[in-house]
């Protein structure tokens, strides 16, 4: 009887063990580095709320107000077919943030279980594995994103599905290793000893120990995404005319260097500060991993 309210006890505490523990990573990303988390959660905000937050329509033309400057109405000016340029950089951080999910979701899934079972079994399991990575690994991402593109449509899911399948590895390589590292510890031996499975141990003790990790490979294979989604839309192999995208915008804006060369300027340094934020926030929670391991 004095068993149940222990066990109640020890399941009311786990949630705010976890909002402690969420607190004191968010404190630290805070301190060690300000600058990642300010941009990473402007461009969250504007991804989230840019639809409401745009002064003006993404998509609608007017070629009397072409190539304006910067202005009262139109804070970043307009492109050669009237349409303002912030509304549209706060569409294309919408499109960023999808291209982010979709590459993280997909290469997080499969490559989080792939990894999961060469490392915590091992063997036949861990060669094959190892070996079907390596062959991902060796198709360059672009070629595949234009055979996927080929064989369905150009489209910013069928663009990322492409990516994802290219982040599988960095996955699979992260969880295979911290699988390896775990699998012969002492609470993976006890869970052994009481009778449970393999696959059940993996799943409820390894798999939630490999969460940090996974996080830092998370920000920054998301930066490659967002790195992708531009470059394939750029081609026009993502995102389609007239919907915002970063890589739309800089091909549109590519013809009008001579012209406005600040539209191109603008769009790029948008482009890259996102990215710096996600890479120096995986940085800082690569430090605060580390931290806690010594």
């Amino acid at each position: 009887m004095s068993a149940m309210p222990a066990q109640d006890q020890t399941a009311k505490a786990m949630p705010a063990a976890r909002r402690r523990r969420g607190g004191a990573m968010l404190g630290y990303l805070v301190r060690r580095s300000p600058v990642a988390v300010a941009l990473v959660a402007l461009f969250l905000f504007a991804a989230a709320f840019g639809p409401w937050l745009a002064p003006h329509s993404m998509t609608d033309t007017n070629l009397s107000q072409a190539l304006l400057p910067p202005n009262a109405t139109n804070w970043l000016g307009t492109d050669q077919l009237g349409r303002d340029v912030l509304s549209r950089l706060l569409g294309s951080a919408g499109v960023a943030a999808k291209a982010f999910l979709i590459v993280v979701l997909i290469g997080g899934i499969f490559g989080t279980l792939l990894g999961l079972v060469a490392g915590g079994l091992g063997g036949f399991f861990d060669l094959l594995i190892s070996r079907v990575t390596e062959i991902l690994q060796g198709f360059p991402t672009v070629l595949v994103a234009i055979v996927v593109v080929a064989l369905l449509n150009p489209s910013l899911t069928n663009a990322m599905i492409a990516v994802g399948l290219a982040a599988v590895p960095d996955f699979a390589r992260v969880a295979r290793g911290v699988a390896i590292q775990l699998r012969d510890r002492e609470f993976v031996e006890a869970a052994r000893g009481l009778g449970a499975g393999e696959m059940r141990i993996l799943l409820r003790e390894v798999l939630p120990n490999m969460i940090g990790p996974l996080i830092i490979i998370a920000s920054f294979d998301g930066a490659q995404a967002i790195m992708w989604e531009a470059a394939l839309s750029f081609l026009g192999l993502g995102v389609q005319p007239p919907a915002p995208s970063f890589g739309s915008m800089l091909r549109e804006a590519q013809n009008l260097l001579a012209i406005q060369p600040s539209l191109a300027i603008t769009i790029g340094i948008t482009v890259s500060a996102i990215v710096l934020g996600l890479n120096l926030l995986g940085d800082a929670l690569s430090d605060y991993y580390d931290q806690g391991n010594r």
